[in-house]
């Protein structure tokens, strides 16, 4: 073969090479192209802080792309409504406050997706200074809250303290009117604003709706009625890698702090993400009940508090407002399991217990026949003197005794008298002949 043929060769195999290549890049790439992430926006109820640290969980660790989903995170803007931008189609999901059952009441199309808190961290903050020892001293004065703060309005309500016998100023989202005074209580979450107020050293009291008997949810993701119809599956991946994203930041809370401060914002110290951190795991409950858990008679139950206040009107159906997939309630599988254990490990441990009360009972049964006929035997041992002539015994006090005496009374043998054929001869001679003939 000339050179100049098998250059020729060399290079048309290096162009197949080629091409085969640039072929499965571009294979690979259409296939890509076929199935895009979809993109979708979250927006928060607040600034970037731990009370997020779920969702930003589901995208460092890949829980969102793991199934097809792009996610952007948009912080609340002061003076602004979250959930418009969710239900004006600026944003997929939403995270809103138990007050979607007033947009619910007003015929919005929300659809409530997981409460990741099972109890609002709304609460009232006042000084600990003798001013205000009880919720009962606030009637009268000025008390500063932020909206969506319904059921602190709620509390005060039930314990007799009408929206007319206070004042209520705008909220400055700042403890700082508190502190000097310039009114004697404030709207907070209890996983944020008392960082403040102990980091300056000023003692305060704590105020909570629950201790009224009023327990709402708290930090709940939602999305609108058109979103789950038109996008069912897209949901419920989102809903689900949100949620795994959750179960991912309370296991690591050093971790997202650390994620937080780094990467979404230093407007709170590292210390201050680790007291939210904390307080926020408190109020979630993983340990107790699946994280997103929501049940309906509790949202019933915060539909009648709101209807006590006149929000809401009489009969209020909460129908389309629940996510399908949660009406089934929680999770139980791993309980029933270890119900399961549990009961098998007690009959098992009954079976054991019978058995060996069975056998303990044999046991005892067996000693009682042997103990009965030990008492039956007495054995005879050792010398016996005996009369060679008239043979008696001699017993231990040297008495001579007739032999079935001495052994009757060492023995439970009884005796019967017969004559033996020879004894019967000597004796009565004449009555064997008699009887023989």
């Amino acid at each position: 073969m000339s050179s100049a043929l098998f250059n020729l060769l060399w290079r048309r195999s290096d162009l197949i090479w080629c091409a085969t290549l640039v072929l499965g890049v571009l294979i690979s790439l259409s296939g890509v192209a076929a199935q895009p992430m979809d993109q979708v926006t979250l927006q928060l109820k607040w600034k970037h802080q731990f009370q997020f640290a779920g969702y930003y969980a589901a995208i460092e660790q890949g829980y969102y792309r793991e199934v097809g989903l792009e996610v952007k995170l948009r912080e609340a803007e002061l003076g602004e409504e979250p959930a418009d931008r969710v239900l004006s189609g600026d944003a997929e999901f939403g995270v809103a406050a138990s007050d979607l059952v007033l947009l619910h009441a007003r015929g919005k199309p929300v659809v409530v997706l997981a409460p990741i808190l099972q109890h609002s961290p709304l609460v009232l903050l006042t000084k600990a200074d003798g001013t205000v020892t009880s919720i009962h001293d606030l009637a009268g004065k000025k008390i500063m809250l932020e909206p969506h703060a319904e059921e602190l309005i709620a509390y005060l309500e039930f314990e007799d303290i009408t929206l007319d016998e206070i004042e209520v100023l705008p909220h400055s989202f700042s403890p700082e009117p508190l502190v000097k005074g310039e009114v004697a209580a404030m709207s907070a979450y209890s996983t944020d604003e008392p960082y403040w107020l102990e980091k300056a050293g000023v003692a305060y009291m704590e105020f909570t709706p629950r201790s009224s008997g009023i327990d709402f949810y708290g930090d709940t993701l939602f999305t609108t009625r058109e979103q789950v119809q038109l996008h069912p599956d897209r949901v419920a991946r989102f809903r689900a890698a949100s949620l795994k994203g959750w179960g991912y930041a309370l296991e690591h809370p050093e971790e997202m702090v650390e994620l937080i401060y780094r990467n979404y914002s230093q407007r709170h110290s590292r210390e201050h993400l680790w007291f939210e951190a904390e307080n926020f795991k408190r109020l979630v409950l993983p340990d107790v009940v699946e994280i997103g858990y929501q049940s309906p008679g509790r949202w019933q139950h915060i539909a009648d508090t709101y209807r006590r206040l006149g929000m809401v009107a009489d009969g209020l159906s909460l129908e389309g407002f629940l996510y399908e997939d949660e009406v089934k309630g929680p999770d139980l599988s791993r309980l029933y399991l270890a119900l399961t254990v549990a009961l098998v490990v007690m009959i098992t441990m009954a079976l054991v217990i019978g058995l060996l009360v069975r056998l303990n009972r044999k046991v005892r049964h067996q000693a009682k026949s042997l103990q009965s006929a030990l008492d039956e035997i007495k054995e005879l041992r050792g010398f016996i003197p005996i009369c060679a002539g008239c043979k008696k015994v001699r017993d231990d006090q040297g008495y001579w005794e007739q032999v079935e005496t001495y052994i009757e009374a060492h023995t439970r043998a009884e005796f019967t008298h017969c004559l033996c054929e020879p004894c019967m001869t000597r004796l009565y001679p004449k009555v064997i002949p008699d009887i023989e003939s």
